[in-house]
């Protein structure tokens, strides 16, 4: 059976690729290149993602061509399998990644006397069985849990506004701070460019006409809730805490106190945040699975539960500790990521041209 999504829900799973991740460590890369200024790393990456999104949609009436590249059919050219093939391995080291993240906040901040295996078996159970259900399944509970973490963030500023030091702003932006925003804008926009993963989901948009206009509003969406928690992290931490701590978003949470007896919100709004990256992971284990069934040439789910655990155990055997995580995630990802989007987006318009051609060459009409 087909699966199918509404634009709305296409338009909170652009928010989660790129916020769910990002919120919880991102931050300390970025202020430790740009510095107090990095509340304006979000507003330069805004107009780049805007246009790239522009570009891959294309007009409208040439949505309905995208179905075939990533289509599970008996024959494809060597474009398409090359594409396939540098998206799977884009969402293999996002997946890898993104569990070892959920591993590691678990381990050191919820569960610290459970050993790592333990807890990832428990998270890649939770994994598979949100993506074994489809893609339908794995959007409506993206939506849910992604409106909540947005409604969080909404009112951090107000739980937070006792602790906002808006000194820690200075000196503000200069001309000779313009080559260390630029610089963090570079390790940023590897994370942020994680929006790409969409389109896997693009055939299954229901209406496509509306789709751009859904992913545009979705890294509108995602960048706005970016901006809002490093400016808080910078006016609440200040620089130097930001550089030190292993997780600047926690720390953040933790310095919300509204009373004398509700003083402990970081638990209940780590339990907000947990959801929205298992939903990611999930989406990213449902596009492997796709991707796999392509080169299988039959839809199947025979992929998902021994690649899950392969790459469960992977995510714990590549790193020692979580310290080279990090080093990983912040500095070397930076520039993998980038350039595995580069090569998607380049081979994204070469599919899309040729199959646009090959429509157009039998007479097929492109609505």
């Amino acid at each position: 059976m087909k699966q199918i999504i509404s634009n709305l829900q296409i338009m909170f799973l652009a928010v989660n690729f790129v916020i769910s991740s990002a919120v919880i460590s991102l931050p300390q890369i970025t202020v430790h290149i740009g510095g107090q200024n990095s509340w304006l790393v979000p507003l330069i990456n805004l107009p780049i993602l805007t246009v790239i999104v522009y570009l891959l949609l294309g007009k409208p009436r040439y949505l309905e061509s995208l179905k075939a590249l990533f289509a599970i059919k008996k024959r494809s050219n060597l474009w398409e399998k090359g594409f396939i093939f540098f998206f799977m391995l884009f969402i293999l080291f996002t997946f890898v990644r993104d569990v070892r993240a959920m591993i590691d906040f678990i381990g050191s901040v919820l569960l610290p006397s459970t050993p790592n295996s333990m807890i990832m078996v428990l998270t890649i159970l939770a994994i598979v069985y949100i993506s074994m259900a489809g893609l339908e399944v794995v959007a409506r509970v993206n939506a849910i849990h992604s409106v909540i973490l947005g409604i969080v963030i909404i009112i951090l500023p107000l739980l937070l506004l006792n602790e906002i030091d808006v000194t820690n702003f200075q000196p503000l932006p200069s001309l000779s701070t313009g080559a260390s925003v630029m610089k963090s804008v570079f390790f940023t926009f590897a994370w942020l460019g994680e929006m790409l993963f969409f389109l896997i989901a693009v055939g299954s948009i229901n209406p496509m006409k509306e789709a751009r206009r859904a992913v545009i509003l979705g890294a509108v969406l995602s960048t706005f809730y970016f901006f809002i928690i490093i400016v808080l992290e910078i006016a609440v931490l200040g620089q130097k805490i930001i550089e030190e701590a292993t997780f600047p978003s926690y720390i953040l949470i933790q310095q919300i106190n509204i009373t004398d007896f509700l003083d402990r919100l970081d638990l209940v709004i780590a339990a907000v945040w947990m959801p929205t990256l298992i939903t990611k992971t999930a989406f990213l284990l449902y596009a492997l699975n796709h991707c796999l069934s392509f080169y299988y040439k039959s839809n199947t789910n025979k992929f998902l539960f021994p690649l899950s655990f392969i790459l469960g155990y992977l995510s714990i055997l590549l790193f020692k500790n979580s310290m080279e995580h990090i080093h990983f995630s912040l500095y070397t990802w930076s520039s993998l990521g980038l350039l595995l989007e580069g090569i998607i987006i380049v081979l994204f318009i070469v599919c899309r041209r040729r199959t646009r051609k090959n429509h157009e060459f039998r007479g097929k009409p492109i609505l």
